[in-house]
């Protein structure tokens, strides 16, 4: 659809040099509180973080709480952006699952979440999002 929009002479947008790129909405946002649609991209709600939690305060990923496996990801906005345009600050790639059970088979597709700690701290914590925790 972002591809779409970019398709006039001036622009003329290759689907091969176009990434996804994402980012949680700043200051949080929850569902109930979007009242229009982005002018370009999408907001995605109702993924939930595996193995830390997401503060709106300092807009990055930290450690949960003692004891709790999951919590909500406030909404995310993803749009696509040129790859020679895309903006590589300190991030995680997300993987990013249907169900729990971690395979190939469930693997959606990564978001990039922003962080001040070193990625592999995630990695080793096997962080992740989901799209349901039942």
């Amino acid at each position: 659809e972002v591809n779409r929009k970019h398709s006039s002479p001036q622009e003329k947008w290759a689907l091969d040099d176009v990434v996804m790129t994402s980012e949680v909405t700043h200051p949080p946002k929850e569902f109930e509180q979007l009242r229009e649609s982005p002018a370009e991209g999408v907001y995605v709600y109702g993924l939930y973080l595996e193995g830390c939690t997401w503060s709106g305060r300092e807009n990055r990923l930290v450690d949960s709480e003692p004891k709790t496996l999951y919590s909500a990801l406030p909404v995310l906005y993803v749009t696509g952006v040129l790859q020679k345009d895309k903006q590589v600050l300190g991030g995680f790639a997300a993987p990013t699952y249907r169900m729990k059970r971690r395979t190939n088979t469930n693997f959606i597709c990564t978001f990039d979440l922003r962080t001040e700690d070193p990625v592999t701290k995630w990695v080793l914590r096997g962080v992740c999002l989901l799209c349901t925790i039942d």
